[in-house]
């Protein structure tokens, strides 16, 4: 045998070995709290007691960022990066195990293009505008869940570990039964489909216990969310409310998703419910009071209830300090809260300094490339810009770029959107051959993403014809123009065809 191919098998052996390894399901280990004896007035210390006043005026909020606790996210490696959705089905059929991070990811990838596609199906039509909103928000939960992938991996890998165990006991002794039948489907197949229905069946069913029902309702919903089939989860945790309504976690997880479809006051009602479910508690902990008080505060930040988000923020950080330390991420999540409440009412001083605040914490606590560092650098680029800070932007764009690009896939919207900022932060400050490289990136990523025929990729053709007109190459910039026209013009063509073919369908109805 040739002498090399005693090396490749070695290394072939432990990529299987891996492989087999990644289908045992990992127990998430408790993260340590740093314990602090801080005053509460020092967490307000330097005047940051003003940011309570109440404004002379309320703005409409800014669209959700981040999630109210970010988790830490794994480095994905290069082969989780470049499954194609149709291995999906491969691994899946090959596999006796629920759930492979490959099946995993490829199906992630898979959602994703099928709601972008979707997306480009409702453009200019009329009447879809609820429809589109809906899809839009499905899209941005899971390029969230897609940062977070190890931690997104280990979330649904919990999630079908406890769906397993209810439907063992629903079953008991008889092999036979439906419930017994359900839970082998689920722990040998990637599919969740048939758990799905089935919870969601016996949710309903007159029969079945209230306590039991409710749990079921629960695991439905929850498996349709990993899904991204939003409002049928929400329905499913009202349900189980309706059941169960002094159920802490079940109001947490309506509350959190009817924020995230922008429901604030339905969010409000339950979030309100669990913090005085909390507050009731004999010995209740006060971390836990002080992060649900501060998911309450953001829902009504997002709906614009300054007057009653600033108390509740003071009471949480408060808290939070105290228990905590000044200089825990949770404390940075915080002032980062308040910054967007400061920056949705035109405090954009006070805004940046409380996002300043949070990314020092952050920065403290896991160095300046961890991936979670990302939304408060975004959203501090963003208002640099909008300061005309542009050397201040330009910094904190390049900072940004490099974590995502050190975590994510070339492919991800996310880095194609900060290639984009970057670049024409670059463009600001005239560096026109830098803002082209970015400009160009950004190109490749969008065009993987949408295909050609996209009006981002017309756009960025139409920014790579200023950038060459700059940088006196006439010829390429016209040809940029000339692409960039093309396509619209294609664009406009196909909107015209809709529409002339949706008329015809109504006149053949009347």
């Amino acid at each position: 045998m040739n002498p090399m191919n005693w090396l490749i098998l070695p290394a072939l052996l432990a990529l299987l070995l891996f492989t087999l390894g990644r289908r045992a399901r990992k127990k998430r280990q408790p993260s340590s709290t740093q314990a602090a004896a801080t005053s509460a007035d020092a967490v307000f210390e330097g005047g940051s007691a003003q940011l309570f006043a109440q404004p002379a005026q309320e703005s409409e909020p800014l669209a959700a960022t981040v999630s109210a606790y970010p988790q830490f996210a794994a480095e994905p490696t290069a082969a989780q990066q470049e499954l194609a959705p149709t291995h999906a089905d491969q691994v899946s059929r090959q596999s006796d195990a629920p759930l492979l991070m490959e099946v995993f990811t490829a199906r992630l990838r898979a959602l994703a293009a099928t709601m972008r596609l979707k997306l480009e199906s409702l453009q200019g039509k009329p009447g879809t505008e609820e429809e589109s909103d809906l899809v839009h928000k499905q899209l941005d939960l899971l390029n969230e869940r897609t940062v977070c992938l190890e931690t997104s991996y280990q979330e649904e890998l919990a999630c079908h570990e406890e769906c397993a165990g209810f439907l063992a006991r629903l079953a008991g002794n008889n092999p036979e039964s439906q419930a017994a039948q359900t839970r082998q489907t689920l722990l040998h197949s990637a599919s969740t489909r048939e758990a799905e229905v089935f919870l969601d069946q016996f949710s309903q069913e007159p029969h079945s216990k209230p306590t039991l029902a409710a749990q079921a309702a629960v695991l439905s919903g929850r498996l349709a969310e990993q899904r991204f089939d939003l409002a049928p989860a929400l329905s499913r945790y009202t349900r189980a409310l309706r059941i169960t309504p002094d159920n802490i976690e079940y109001l947490r997880l309506a509350g959190k998703l009817a924020h995230q479809l922008d429901q604030y006051d339905a969010a409000a009602r339950r979030q309100e419910s669990r913090v005085r479910l909390i507050e009731r508690q004999p010995g209740h902990s006060a971390v836990e009071l002080a992060l649900a008080e501060r998911d309450l505060a953001y829902t009504y930040l997002k709906a614009g209830r300054f007057d009653q988000a600033a108390p509740l923020y003071k009471s949480a950080m408060t808290a939070l300090s105290e228990e905590l330390g000044n200089n825990h991420p949770e404390m940075a999540w915080g002032w980062f809260q308040l910054g967007e409440m400061q920056e949705s009412q035109g405090a954009y001083d006070k805004a940046q300094g409380l996002y300043r605040r949070s990314l020092d914490i952050l920065e403290s606590n896991l160095g300046r490339l961890d991936l979670q560092l990302s939304p408060v650098l975004n959203k501090l680029a963003a208002l640099a810009m909008d300061m005309r800070l542009e050397k201040e932007a330009l910094a904190h764009y390049q900072h940004l770029t490099a974590i995502q690009e050190r975590y994510l896939p070339r492919d991800h919207p996310f880095l194609a959107q900060t290639w984009a900022a970057l670049a024409q932060a670059y463009l600001l400050r005239g560096e026109y051959a830098l803002a082209e490289q970015y400009c160009l990136k950004s190109l490749a990523g969008n065009e993987n993403l949408h295909g050609r025929e996209h009006p981002t990729v017309a756009k960025l053709m139409k920014e790579l014809s200023h950038l060459c007109r700059q940088q006196n190459r006439a010829e390429e910039a016209d040809q940029y123009h000339r692409e960039a026209e093309a396509i619209r013009a294609r664009l406009g063509q196909d909107r015209v065809k809709v529409t002339v073919a949706q008329d015809g369908a109504a006149l053949e109805e009347q």
